[in-house]
């Protein structure tokens, strides 16, 4: 089976280095910040390999002699035969496996960093006490090539204010497509697309070319029309082109959008996107990755589909089946949406669109709704607040917004105003995603700063940020900072600093007075959170300024509650959830939850977690020793939607599709406990959060 793979320049390049704790070799995305660990017997001596010798696109490759090499966690591989596409899977609930033919290749498909093992030989595969061992029939060189999944644009769309070249450019986002295959539902296989940046003059550089499919959007010449249509007109390549009624045409079909109001077209648009995305998926298994998932077992029933035929289809041929089928026929088996993106549609919003195309998400086109400014914390309590000051008219500086409720998991606003209960994004922080100056080095750096004595306490949050044993991180506490030694700190290499203090509308407070931001001249850490009352208008300044993500407060909030939701986002971003998903997931958990928001991109990973995803235990009930749970993955930058996962336990060790909201388990003490030690992960019961490394089975017995 032949298949096109198209190369685009990466960001950077995954590295490699000895293993510092035992021997090995470490890979490390410097980008994404993302480690793999091979362990091999004895030290192994790492020589530069060829890229050219994978039948993929290859970043960096390295090679290397040795008889066997271990994973220190569960992971799953293709085994490819040969290079015409995959001969079996390893699931990393098998106890052993062992090959019928010398393997060329293993991927690992679900980790944080794309990874391929150039083998050429017999291979035998043991899960064994939550390691995979990889043996050779004898010590032979073998090569590992990486390739990072950070993607930089192809070039940059100029657009004028006028609305037809706004449709011209979205049109051109499909550019960023590798494929027009199913496959185009791997997260893989979906570039990114080209910028938008508006000017005086239309103008799209040559080497964007947008693959022909056929489709085209017909769309009110309207700014919140087209902006609604992104991730569609995106993930379809359709040419958009104006018209009174909105609708989608292939060359032989035309699918009204919408009854004529425009909250039935953005309906329609998620509805009509959801569904072509989803049935991509299910088809995809006829094809390169013959990867059999659950949902496909789902929608054979439902459907009179020649699968196989359908997939040799073009793009708009199948367009036209898929359109066919009903969509509340299939929306029972459909995996809930991740993500909706309120974009309100002001001139200024346009370059936030290809941003909006790499996530998918459900685009909606709000008119910004304010709301009553956020309340301070009743008098009786302030004493405990972690103001400078109490009393007073110090009001923070912002517009509350109100966003409309979601069905998705997660919300992002991009507009005026600060959303209450949502992720404040900006198109600055979303540009940063594609910085190119990573800091040379595989450590991540954490920062506590406690400038208070009165919460030196606290400072026991760093015991709370723990990373997995692959994961090299430094973790410092400093007290009582100056001025110019906190300014000096956000001007240092910091990925993430953790402040812990007293904020009022003048700045931090410090040993020596107060640093505003606004007066800061560098800020190069990357993502922080600062915990104390009113810090939004500071954290703002910051991502303004130079960082890409960050959690603020709203109004005052009170000590205890503060350091319990310090606790909560070390934990979770230790364990490689996003700052978005940890701050939900810590909000469920503290009456001040609400007073927090993330500014910035909600969507980065302060570290990523070994398997690509950080999945949640929620324990619904024990009964006579069986304890019924279920499993929800979380998304990270590099594990979105079309992805594939399965739970941790044997039984049910079928793939599913992300985003997939939860999967439902029956399992013993024992199965159970096999999945706390898998890695660490949130878990929930009787609406209590713990953590999987503190707990066991009988925890819930």
């Amino acid at each position: 089976m032949s298949f096109e793979w198209e190369t685009d320049d990466p960001l950077s390049v995954p590295t490699f280095e000895a293993n510092p704790d035992e021997p090995g070799v470490r890979i490390w995305d410097p980008v994404d910040k993302a480690s793999f660990v091979f362990r091999t017997p004895s030290p192994v001596s790492l020589r530069p390999g060829e890229t050219d010798d994978f039948f993929v696109p290859i970043d960096s490759a390295v090679e290397f002699r040795t008889r066997e090499l271990v994973v220190p966690e569960r992971v799953n591989f293709n085994v490819w035969s040969t290079e015409e596409g995959i001969s079996d899977q390893i699931s990393s609930t098998e106890g052993e496996w062992r090959s019928s033919e010398p393997v060329e290749y293993l991927e690992c498909p679900v980790a944080p960093i794309k990874l391929y093992l150039r083998i050429g030989a017999d291979v035998t595969i043991r899960v064994i006490d939550g390691s995979v061992s990889i043996e050779l029939d004898t010590e032979r060189t073998v090569s590992i090539g990486c390739r990072s999944h950070s993607e930089s644009p192809a070039g940059t769309i100029t657009v004028t204010d006028d609305i037809e070249d706004v449709m011209r450019a979205v049109s051109a986002l499909g550019a960023g497509l590798k494929t027009l295959s199913p496959e185009r539902s791997y997260p893989t296989l979906r570039g990114h697309p080209p910028l938008i940046e508006r000017g005086e003059k239309f103008a799209v550089p040559s080497n964007i070319d947008r693959p022909e499919s056929g489709v085209r959007l017909v769309l009110p010449p309207k700014r919140n029309y087209v902006y609604a249509a992104t991730s569609l007109a995106y993930y379809l390549a359709a040419d958009i082109v104006p018209g009174d009624d909105p609708r989608l045409e292939t060359p032989t079909s035309e699918h009204a959008l919408g009854d004529g109001t425009f909250d039935s077209y953005v309906d329609d648009v998620s509805n009509t996107f959801q569904h072509v995305f989803f049935l991509d998926c299910v088809l995809r298994e006829e094809g390169f990755y013959d990867v059999p998932v659950h949902e496909r077992r789902r929608v054979e029933p439902l459907v009179d589909f020649d699968f196989a035929a359908l997939y040799r289809q073009s793009s708009s041929e199948r367009l036209d089946t898929y359109l066919d089928v009903p969509f509340d026929l299939l929306e029972p088996v459909r995996p809930s949406w991740h993500l909706t993106m309120d974009i309100v549609p002001s001139t200024e919003n346009v370059s936030m669109l290809p941003f909006a195309a790499v996530e998918l998400p459900l685009i909606r086109c709000p008119t910004p709704r304010t709301v009553p400014r956020v309340e301070r914390q009743p008098v009786t309590i302030t004493d405990f607040c972690r103001s400078g000051r109490t009393g007073g008219d110090e009001s923070v500086k912002m517009r509350p917004i109100s966003p409309d409720a979601t069905t998705t998991e997660e919300h992002v606003w991009v507009g005026d105003g600060v959303p209450i209960g949502s992720t404040k994004a900006t198109v600055e922080s979303y540009r940063r995603r594609l910085d190119t100056e990573t800091a040379n080095r595989s450590t991540i750096r954490v920062q506590i700063v406690c400038n208070d004595p009165m919460m030196q306490a606290e400072g026991t949050v760093r015991e709370r940020y723990r990373f997995r044993d692959s994961t090299e991180h430094e973790v410092d506490i400093a007290y009582d900072l100056t001025t110019e030694e906190l300014r000096s700190l956000f001007a240092s290499d910091i990925d993430f600093l953790h402040y812990i203090g007293h904020v009022d509308n003048g700045g931090m407070e410090c040993a020596d007075g107060v640093l505003d931001t606004r007066t800061l001249d560098t800020v190069t850490v990357e993502s922080f959170l600062l915990n104390a009352c009113r810090s939004y208008e500071q954290g703002a300044t910051l991502v303004e300024k130079g960082s890409r993500a960050g959690v603020a407060t709203l109004s005052d909030v009170s000590n205890e509650p503060a350091t319990e939701m310090g606790c909560l986002l070390a934990r979770g971003l230790g364990a490689g959830l996003s700052f978005r998903t940890a701050l939900s997931i810590a909000q469920t958990q503290t009456l001040s939850g609400t007073q927090y928001t993330v500014i910035g991109d909600g969507g980065m990973c302060l570290c990523l977690p070994f398997s690509g995803t950080t999945p949640m235990i929620l324990i619904d009930d024990v009964r006579n020793g069986t304890y019924f749970v279920r499993m929800k993955p979380y998304k990270t930058p590099r594990y979105s939607a079309g992805s594939t996962g399965s739970p941790l336990w044997e039984e049910y060790a079928e793939l599913y599709l992300e985003p997939e909201s939860w999967v439902t388990c029956e399992v013993t003490a024992d199965e159970l406990e096999v999945g706390l030690n898998e890695q660490l992960m949130p878990v929930k019961y009787e609406g209590k959060l713990y953590w999987s490394e503190d707990v066991t089975a009988a925890d819930f017995d």
